[in-house]
């Protein structure tokens, strides 16, 4: 994945941020593992609930995450999220990269 604005929310690939991700106290592995988000005051979210942190930017995904918070739905987004995180690599669209362990992943380096 390549970075990609629209102006009120940054997406950025975990391997190009590596200095980023340290001083949020991310490693590597936190990387890989799942999707990470952090809002306007600092808070740091993982998994589902980064995604649909991200989603409120979007104005016609919004309605969406409205139902997150619900008895039962966090836990099935929750599910649905580490069941495809875990099985990324056997998804059409995925690259090579996502099934290499962390430490063959190639990260940009520090300038």
């Amino acid at each position: 994945m390549e970075s990609w604005t629209n102006g009120r929310i940054n997406l950025q690939p975990w391997q190009a941020i590596p200095e980023i991700m340290a001083t949020l106290g991310l490693t590597a592995e936190d990387g890989l593992a799942q999707a990470w988000f952090v809002d306007k005051n600092g808070r740091l979210t993982g998994g589902a609930e980064a995604i649909n942190q991200s989603l409120r930017y979007c104005w016609w995904l919004r309605p969406f995450t409205i139902l997150y918070p619900l008895p039962g739905i966090r836990h099935l987004q929750d599910w649905v999220y580490r069941w495809v995180a875990d099985n990324r690599y056997r998804l059409p669209g995925s690259t090579a990269q996502c099934a290499l362990p962390v430490n063959e992943i190639k990260v940009k380096s520090e300038k």
